[in-house]
Order: structure tokens, then sequence, then C-alpha cells
């Protein structure tokens, strides 16, 4: 089984204990990181989408789904990676959706600069396995 709450930045957002573990937390390491930039920034969430961001191109490479289907693969990134809500330390209930939303829509809106950028190791390795299934 593979561990797909990988561990970014979790220093950073443990602020209180130089000696931390992920052992020590209850709450995933996405969980302690919205936490952690809510604080920090409480109107303007660009933390939060950049940390969102972060995980969906990570995610991009991670993932089994064809990543040609968006649509599929910004439905598997709200179910098997990411939180779309938490509670804040006094209690309140955060909800991401609409930061969530903005950043598939600026994807949608850009494909094709993403497919670019995501090219390096993973798509052309891709596109040779397409090619010897096509061959045989």
């Amino acid at each position: 089984m593979v561990n797909r709450t990988l561990d970014y930045g979790f220093n950073w957002t443990l602020y209180q204990e130089d000696d931390a573990t992920i052992e020590d937390y209850d709450d995933s390491i996405i969980s302690l990181q919205l936490k952690h930039f809510t604080e920090k920034e409480k109107n303007k969430k660009g933390y939060i989408k950049a940390l969102y961001l972060h995980h969906l191109l990570d995610f991009f490479k991670e993932t089994y789904v064809n990543i040609y289907n968006l649509e599929l693969v910004f439905e598997k990134f709200l179910q098997n990676k990411v939180l779309i809500e938490i509670t804040d330390t006094e209690g309140n209930h955060i909800n991401f959706q609409e930061e969530i939303q903005e950043i598939f829509q600026l994807l949608r809106e850009n494909k094709e600069e993403l497919y670019i950028d995501l090219k390096g190791q993973y798509l052309p390795e891709l596109e040779k396995s397409k090619n010897r299934k096509h061959e045989n």
C-alpha cells in the first residue's frame, strides 16, 4: 500500500516543536498544512491556493488515471489526495471548495501549457507506452 499523503512541508507546519515527527499528530499532513496556512493568512488565501496547486501537480505524476481527462483527475484528486474542509483552532469550519475550483478552472483554461509543463520524465514515458501499445 502506498502512502499517498506525502511529507511536503511538514516541518513548516510544525512551528511549536523542533523535534516533532508525523507520528506525534493525529491530523494528516495536508490538514496540518491547511490549518497552519489558514492561521498565517486569514483572508488572502494565497498560501492555500499554492498548497492545493502543489499537491495537484504532484498528483498528476502519482495517479494512474488518464491525465488527459482533467475532470477525472480533479475528481480523483478530491477523493484520494486532499481535504476540502478543515476545522480551525477556534472550532470554525473552513471550506476551500472555492479556491480549489479556481485552480481547476485555471488549469482547464491553460491545458496546453499544463501538459507542456508536465513534460519531463513522466509524459515522454507515457507517450512511449502509448506508442508501444498501438504498435502491438
